[in-house]
């Protein structure tokens, strides 16, 4: 036994060992371990709730498959505003129908204001619905 082992071996045997009336920790420092516990848990179950609902939003978000098909078909940003545009004129639930539905593109439906994007919507559709 070396020498630092053998004086703490000594200083704890000379220490005065606590009875069981001797205690200082009370109930109230219970009670607050167990409440910050509590707390705690509470919060990472939040945290933990929060991710999940905010993974499930992502995941079933129509405006997010928009984005994809957007990407996928190589939409520029300039088309993808025009897009969004329409898809907000028509007020579609589901904006990716405009990938689906050749219908939304007319322009006896589009009206006058849409005149100035007519030629690139035309252009645009072409290239989407077109047989390749």
């Amino acid at each position: 036994m070396n020498c630092l082992t053998y004086s703490l071996a000594v200083a704890t045997w000379g220490a005065k060992q606590p009875k069981p009336g001797d205690w200082t920790f009370g109930w109230s420092a219970v009670g607050l371990i167990g409440a910050t516990s509590l707390l705690v848990i509470t919060l990472i179950w939040l945290a933990i709730k929060s991710y999940q609902a905010r993974q499930r939003r992502e995941r079933h978000s129509p405006w997010r498959l928009f984005s994809d098909l957007c990407r996928t078909h190589h939409v520029s940003r300039r088309h993808q505003h025009i897009l969004k545009c329409l898809a907000v004129q028509y007020q579609l639930e589901q904006p990716a129908m405009l990938f689906i539905e050749p219908k939304w593109w007319e322009a006896e439906q589009l009206g006058p204001t849409w005149s100035p994007h007519l030629s690139e919507l035309n252009r645009l559709r072409l290239r989407l619905f077109s047989r390749r």
